[in-house]
């Protein structure tokens, strides 16, 4: 029980810390403190010109990393017996540290847009670690018993679901390169079109890269969408995964609104943070209809038998 409440609380702090970090960009303070990992050469400076957002961003990240290897530590000690929990441990701590690797190294280099994306690409990828922890450590613990689903139903279900969160991450990152190359307004305030056309070929860099988030958030939706029918329609998996999926539609239609308010009102600081926490939330909760609608097999009892056993030898020796 332990683990599992350490692994939600460890996954709905990389959410703020994913909201913080949402308001550094759009306020544009990345460069307010311009040293790491101190700010003006102190643990706490005046949180004023910026320093409110970035140094809030480090606070708030220093205590997502240690929660992140307090929790590794704590299944390596609880749930030694469970090899995919402790690789998943693992694997979320190496992804904290690369994730403050790159946010020292956007400061060294003056905010590269490369660096600032892969930052971002990087976060997203440590937030699915964290809510994939969250979600199994509450399969794992005894008395579970998730709804039975035979093996054909779940191949179908992992075949329809991977692609969406696959396409959602993809969307995400797009969107990550669209901000750090300041192109969110390279069409201006027209929409639908963009400087009058469907699409425009013929000019810079930036408009491609709009242009390619604005499709990549109609295949989206879509995806979505199309995800949510089949599911509802063959009432495939259980109830909280169609529930799930409803909350993967209504985050999808919301972003789109989002997106298109963000051109509208001339990248709002609010819009914009809702924009990209809306996407996180919706990427979120793929990733977790994913596990709920395959949950993989826990450990063998003889594994778990061992682990108690050697458990007991030391606490008598």
């Amino acid at each position: 029980m332990r683990v599992h409440r350490f692994a939600v609380a460890t996954a709905l702090a990389t959410f703020c810390l994913l909201v913080a970090g949402g308001l550094v960009s759009t306020t544009e303070s990345g460069l307010a403190c311009p040293d790491w990992p101190l700010c003006e050469g102190k643990l706490i400076p005046k949180m004023v010109d910026g320093k409110q957002f970035e140094h809030t961003h480090r606070l708030v990240a220093s205590a997502v990393a240690t929660m992140t290897f307090v929790l590794c530590a704590m299944i390596f000690k609880r749930r030694q017996a469970d090899r995919l929990l402790k690789r998943l441990g693992v694997a979320a701590a190496v992804l904290v540290v690369l994730q403050a690797l790159l946010g020292a190294l956007t400061v060294k280099l003056a905010l590269p847009a490369w660096v600032s994306s892969l930052h971002l690409a990087t976060a997203m990828a440590f937030f699915c670690t964290a809510v994939t922890l969250a979600f199994l450590t509450r399969q794992r613990m005894p008395g579970f018993s998730p709804q039975p689903v035979d093996a054909e139903t779940r191949a179908q279900l992992r075949r329809w679901i991977l692609p969406v969160i696959a396409i959602t991450y993809l969307q995400v990152c797009v969107g990550a390169v669209m901000r750090h190359t300041r192109s969110g307004l390279a069409c201006g305030f027209d929409f639908p079109q963009c400087l009058g056309k469907i699409w425009p070929l013929d000019v810079q860099w930036g408009v491609q890269v709009h242009m390619i988030h604005r499709a990549g958030g109609l295949l989206t939706a879509a995806a979505v969408i199309a995800l949510a029918i089949v599911i509802l329609r063959r009432r495939a998996g259980s109830r909280a995964l169609r529930a799930l999926v409803m909350l993967a539609v209504a985050a999808v239609l919301a972003q789109v609104a989002l997106g298109v308010a963000t051109i509208l009102t001339s990248r709002d600081l609010i819009t914009m943070t809702l924009h990209s926490s809306v996407g996180a939330a919706l990427l979120a909760s793929l990733v977790a209809a994913y596990w709920i609608a395959c949950p993989p097999a826990p450990p063998t009892r003889s594994a778990v038998g061992m682990q108690h056993q050697i458990a007991a030898f030391f606490e008598t020796a």
